[in-house]
């Protein structure tokens, strides 16, 4: 007979939308808002050195990728073409300006670009030190617009500045999590099966809470010893994006077949009083392993 093991733990927290056809929203992986004003776009992906970066570390001096996957919403003149722009300001945390806002498409404005060869709109950036100074943190915003009409898209990627020696987190491989309920959700060394998502009102352990509730069963390429000891780190946010620090604890399930390799997570993950049933919240939630290279990273709103 197998052995079936579980374990229910409670986590301290760890403070900092959900799906791409929302007009607000949060991504996955990097933690990207973005917010659709007539331009949208499949996804927003963010690469160095061609790998998908999992994380929102990044060197200084160090040439990244920011990708608008898909673009859709600029208007095509006569001849199929379409005219983007996109303005890139980095901000410090606080957002005081670093640099003076560029267009980097400006090269663009004139001739256009084919609107049926445009699957990506990529822009090459980089944080230089010089900007920097001091700075441990900064902000990237994009603002990409059409010139012809009003339309546009904003973009604003939180980055932490990585210590020159420290090792890149980046996949060339990433897997799309399926959610019962249409949440984003993102993967990087792991197969598992769909993610139950639902609201948990039943939690005990703070009783006027409402709950995130996850479970996701079958998960391979890990362990429950890799599980337990991996990092879980949840944000919330409110309808207008602007974060709100949580007290009550994040809580977690861990069970499997240790002979099949087999591994059950649930989280509950707190986040309004029961009685508040303002609709719009955002909830991210993030494990990632010890060794930087599994990650599982889920953005729901409720």
């Amino acid at each position: 007979m197998k052995k079936i093991f579980s374990l229910f733990i409670p986590c301290l927290l760890v403070v900092f939308t959900n799906t791409i056809a929302q007009t607000r929203g949060i991504l996955p992986l990097t933690g990207i808002q973005y917010s659709y004003e007539g331009i949208s776009a499949k996804y927003i992906d963010v690469t160095i050195d061609g790998a998908t970066l999992t994380n929102n570390r990044i060197p200084a001096n160090k040439e990244f990728v920011v990708k608008l996957q898909l673009p859709n919403g600029f208007t095509e003149d006569a001849s199929k073409k379409i005219y983007p722009a996109a303005e890139v300001n980095y901000l410090s945390i606080k957002k005081q300006l670093l640099t003076p806002a560029v267009n980097l498409l400006k090269d663009n404005e004139r001739t256009g670009f084919a609107s049926n060869a445009q699957k990506e709109i990529p822009l090459k950036l980089m944080l230089r030190s010089e900007w920097l100074k001091y700075e441990t943190e900064c902000l990237v915003q994009i603002k990409y617009y059409d010139l012809k009409s009003k339309k546009q898209m904003l973009v604003l990627f939180p980055v932490t500045i990585a210590p020159a020696t420290e090792a890149l987190s980046v996949t060339k491989f990433t897997t799309n999590i399926a959610t019962s309920d249409l949440s984003l959700g993102l993967s990087s060394g792991l197969k598992m099966n769909n993610a139950e998502i639902m609201i948990d009102t039943t939690i005990r352990v703070s009783p006027k809470t409402a709950y995130l509730s996850i479970e996701i069963n079958n998960i391979t390429g890990t362990s429950m010893t890799e599980v337990l000891g991996g990092k879980n780190t949840f944000w919330v946010y409110d309808d207008k994006l602007n974060e709100i620090k949580i007290a009550e604890k994040f809580l977690k399930k861990v069970g499997g077949s240790m002979e099949d390799n087999l591994v059950n997570y649930t989280m509950k993950i707190p986040f309004r009083d029961k009685t508040d049933l303002k609709k719009g919240y955002t909830i991210r939630y993030r494990w990632e392993s010890t060794d930087h290279k599994k990650i599982i990273d889920i953005v729901s709103t409720k």
